[in-house]
């Protein structure tokens, strides 16, 4: 009898023990996650939305992420020496957003030889040691960036402004850019013209390539901040409607320059559901799951003509 008894009181400890942990989070098992984005800076209404999926990811699993990165897109050695600092806490992962599709390689490969799990989002790094890449299809969207444009214009020169020559997501949209456009040999790419993600340099561009080229029928802009300075520099000089541009992302401004044709179509890239899925990815690779090499977020074409469609404004309209 007294064995039963002392056999029910340890169970009950354990139990008592074990509810204790649970209601205090489970600290020790708690995944460890660092995000390094390319800048903390806020350059873009996608990178808010980004962040909405990271938080709502941590508030669903129970996860702990830390976020940080450089002063800019261009700052790589800066992005590096922030990997270093990283890389020395030991987390359990690390979703790394790369601003540099080649000079990342060593500083990731050092993190993976440490043990700690590294995904990528949104622009790659050139190696296999990540685990898997979560992000839009790159190369497509550039391929439907010119395509919508060809859809609007069938002649005369045009111009591809990327946020980056340097990042994957960059590089891989001017290829699908450029081949798409190659099939219509009376469209002119007068040059590719990296704006480093400033929209300053961007406009400026875009004021230099209207002077240069005052028959310019266009331009393909590969993210947000390089499609709100064309534009606003469209709208500047009463130009407004009178240039095909195309873009991606779906900033409000973005939204409102659709309307009003002075953009002709952007590429969604759902950023909430881009940062939701690196974080769970994350984990199911620290608790030894399996996931696959590249885990894409689908991207949506929008025009005017289907804007209003309830489904797209959900996706326009998020929240």
């Amino acid at each position: 009898m007294r064995y039963r008894k002392l056999i029910v009181c340890l169970l009950l400890c354990a139990l008592v023990g074990l509810l204790a942990f649970r209601f205090t989070g489970g600290q020790e098992d708690r995944v460890r996650i660092a995000l390094v984005l390319k800048t903390t800076v806020e350059t873009a209404e996608f990178w808010g939305e980004v962040l909405d999926g990271v938080d709502s990811a941590v508030e669903e699993l129970g996860v702990e992420v830390t976020v940080t990165g450089s002063d800019s897109e261009s700052a790589v050695d800066q992005q590096i020496a922030v990997m270093e600092e990283v890389i020395a806490t030991r987390p359990d992962a690390i979703i790394l957003v790369a601003s540099d599709y080649d000079r990342l390689v060593d500083v990731t490969r050092e993190a993976v030889a440490a043990g700690i799990d590294v995904i990528t989002m949104d622009s790659d790094v050139n190696t296999d040691v990540r685990t898997t890449f979560v992000a839009s299809d790159n190369y497509e969207i550039g391929r439907s960036l010119g395509a919508q444009l060809l859809e609007n214009l069938d002649s005369g020169p045009v111009a591809i402004l990327p946020h980056s020559s340097y990042s994957s997501s960059g590089i891989q949209r001017v290829e699908g850019a450029l081949d798409a456009l190659a099939e219509c040999p009376d469209v002119e790419v007068v040059g590719v013209y990296d704006c480093e993600n400033s929209r300053d340099n961007a406009a400026a561009i875009a004021r230099d390539l209207l002077e240069q080229h005052p028959d310019l029928r266009g331009f393909v802009c590969a993210n947000e901040v390089c499609n709100l300075a064309v534009a606003q520099v469209l709208t500047e000089q009463g130009l407004g409607g009178q240039l095909t541009v195309v873009g991606c992302d779906n900033s409000r401004q973005q939204i409102q320059y659709l309307e009003q044709g002075v953009i002709q179509s952007i590429i969604i890239q759902q950023p909430f559901n881009m940062g939701y899925a690196a974080v769970e990815q994350a984990v199911r690779v620290v608790r030894g799951q399996s996931v696959p090499a590249f885990t894409e977020i689908p991207c949506v074409t929008i025009t005017q003509d289907n804007m209003y469609n309830s489904d797209n404004q959900k996706l326009l309209f998020p929240f």
